[in-house]
């Protein structure tokens, strides 16, 4: 019964050495992934010709919240599954003016 809890201990062990990186990588590609569908979805509402209603929403959104608009662009590529609103407000402005 000790052999058998030692062999689990150490398979458990090299699971983890072996799967965490791998884990990481999947991790990162679908927040970027995540990230990218936030885009096309704000790129089709602007399409609609919604895009003052989604700014006026994404920053009523976020006063409502509290949250703090700004996050390091690099740190908030990899972790954030939603880019920042000022980087979504960015990006619909500049949809917006390609629709005109």
């Amino acid at each position: 019964a000790v052999v058998s809890t030692q062999s689990t201990g150490a398979l458990t062990v090299i699971f983890q050495y072996i799967f965490g990186p791998l884990n990481r990588v999947f991790s990162v590609s679908s927040t970027l992934l995540t990230r990218r569908f936030e885009f096309q979805a704000d790129a089709f509402a602007v399409g609609l010709g919604k895009g003052e209603l989604l700014q006026g929403s994404l920053v009523k959104l976020v006063t409502d919240n509290l949250s703090f608009p700004l996050a390091d662009k690099l740190y908030s590529t990899f972790t954030f599954s939603h880019p920042p609103v000022l980087e979504r407000l960015e990006v619909i402005r500049e949809e917006m003016k390609k629709e005109k």
